[in-house]
């Protein structure tokens, strides 16, 4: 039976003429965080690329496949025979994001979004009353993806392929070594060199720090301990004046000097 439709699907799209655009999608740019993720990615619109091909009201779909099985898919004729996302990936494809080109205008606005992202929808993954669901990737791909338009009846133009696209895939906890890494014999060796030289840096600044306190200290005790600056001589002839004036008064109290004095 699954033969026997594919037959049909291929005799029904020999009748019709799909105009055949080289333009290929193409992923947004790095500068959008998280334009691939485990589950998701993000294409650049397909702005002024069917223009020529197709009427404002044609809608503008995503065919989204997996790579392995791209050489199997056959634009659906007529698009009520589109595949499901609730089937993907038992079934290797499925169509989303439809639209009418006249949401794809040449000059968009600057506050018009410029991106689609597959795969953003969770709320209808099982919902069968929406095949065209927007819905999360299950595997990490590969993908290829295409812009297909389509009227009422009959596929009218599509673009090439884009292909190779892989999602991100997360780290599995199991597979994670809590224990932190070893340290390699080279970087042990520069650490203790380096450990070496900061303790000996460490020593030279303290030897210096005492050097520069108690340098002016000693200085300060021999200049008060020095004769000359000290001034000891002078002090010992105060000393000795003294005396003599002492010895005078005296002699003149008793009557005179009693001898010369050979001081």
């Amino acid at each position: 039976m699954t033969a026997f439709r594919v037959l049909l699907l291929l005799l029904l799209t020999d009748i019709y003429t799909t105009q055949k655009i080289t333009e290929k999608p193409s992923l947004a740019g790095p500068e959008l965080r998280g334009r691939i993720t485990t589950s998701t990615f993000a294409l650049n619109q397909p702005r002024c690329i069917f223009d020529t091909y197709t009427n404002t009201t044609d809608e503008i779909w995503l065919v989204v496949v997996l790579t392995s099985e791209k050489s199997k898919f056959v634009n659906p004729v007529p698009p009520k025979s589109l595949p499901a996302y609730q089937d993907f990936p038992l079934n290797s494809s499925y169509m989303t994001l439809n639209t009418a080109r006249l949401n794809y205008p040449c000059l968009p606005d600057s506050t018009d979004i410029t991106v689609l992202r597959v795969g953003s929808e969770t709320s209808c993954m099982t919902d069968r009353s929406r095949p065209n669901c927007n819905g999360p990737l299950p595997v990490p791909g590969p993908y290829s993806v295409k812009f297909l338009a389509m009227d009422n009846s009959q596929p009218k133009a599509e673009t090439e392929w884009l292909d190779d696209i892989m999602l991100k895939t997360a780290q599995q906890s199991n597979t994670i070594d809590p224990q932190p890494r070893r340290r390699s014999a080279s970087m042990i060796v520069i650490t203790t060199i380096l450990s070496i030289l900061l303790a000996i840096l460490l020593v030279c600044f303290i030897a210096t720090l005492i050097y520069v306190c108690l340098t002016p200290a000693s200085s300060a005790q021999q200049r008060e301990l020095s004769p000359e600056e000290s001034g000891g001589s002078r002090r010992g002839g105060v000393k000795l004046t003294h005396y003599r004036y002492l010895r005078k008064q005296r002699d003149i109290q008793q009557g005179g000097p009693r001898g010369s004095d050979t001081l």
